[in-house]
């Protein structure tokens, strides 16, 4: 009896072996692999549309051109100051990371600024004013882009509506009207905050100086009611604006590329 219960274990497992060894091996279960996300370079080329707005300061002066004393400062240099809005348009083209583009905006300011006259030759109680109405820039701009944000260059044409008043308790105030045309250059740096498929939103910060040289105002010279004469005038103008702003950016073919 115990040889036989021996001799039965023993076939059992010759049996166990042989139906192990005839299994297929285990397939190890498949896994998802993790999707890979390339990342992406943001690109400039494209056009936008902003609004922008800051402060406006600059330097003028006036000078007689006619007699009593052509040549002869009226006032003297003196500071305007004032607020600046408005809105801007513009296109950038980006090859690798230097990005180059031409920009137009146009802003309400109400840069401002006066001084008294200098004697003996003016009356010290006749107060000369220069203002500024809008100014418009139309200016190329070189970049240089670390992806999203860009530092640039700006330089181009500045145009601007100015008046100069002339004001005495005597004969009350009178003012001449110009449209001026200058130069502008300055520096910006422009980040975008947010991009999606159809373009994205960048935000900037720049300043800006314009000159817009000499100009003459009341010529003819204007005799007053009471006699007094005021003078034909060459009038010095420059602007120093510093201002932020919002840019919707529509680019072409989308903001960014896969780099793989």
């Amino acid at each position: 009896m115990k040889q036989l219960f021996l001799t039965t274990t023993g076939l059992l497992a010759l049996a166990t072996s042989a139906f192990a060894a005839d299994l297929p091996a285990r397939v190890p279960m498949a896994t998802k692999a993790p999707a890979y996300m390339a990342p992406v370079i943001f690109s400039w080329t494209g056009c936008y549309i902003g609004v922008e707005g800051g402060g406006n300061w600059g330097r003028s002066s006036q000078t007689t051109t006619t007699t009593p004393a052509p040549g002869v400062p009226i006032t003297g240099n003196f500071n305007l100051s004032g607020g600046i809005a408005g809105g801007t348009v513009g296109c950038n083209y980006q090859v690798s990371n230097v990005v180059v583009g031409i920009e137009n905006d146009y802003s309400w300011t109400n840069k401002s600024g006066s001084a008294a006259g200098l004697p003996p030759t003016f009356a010290a109680t006749t107060i000369s004013s220069t203002k500024e109405k809008w100014i418009d820039t139309l200016r190329g701009r070189v970049g240089f882009a670390w992806d999203r944000f860009m530092i640039y260059g700006t330089a181009g044409a500045a145009f601007a509506g100015t008046s100069v008043s002339v004001a005495d308790p005597a004969f009350g105030t009178l003012t001449s009207s110009q449209n001026r045309t200058g130069w502008t250059a300055g520096i910006g740096g422009e980040y975008a905050v947010l991009a999606d498929s159809w373009g994205a939103v960048s935000v900037k910060l720049e300043y800006l100086h314009a000159d817009f040289g000499t100009k003459q105002y009341f010529n003819p010279a204007v005799v007053t009611p009471v006699g007094t004469t005021v003078v034909t005038r060459d009038v010095k103008l420059s602007d120093d604006m510093v201002r932020a702003g919002v840019n919707v950016n529509f680019n072409w073919g989308g903001p960014a590329i896969p780099k793989y």
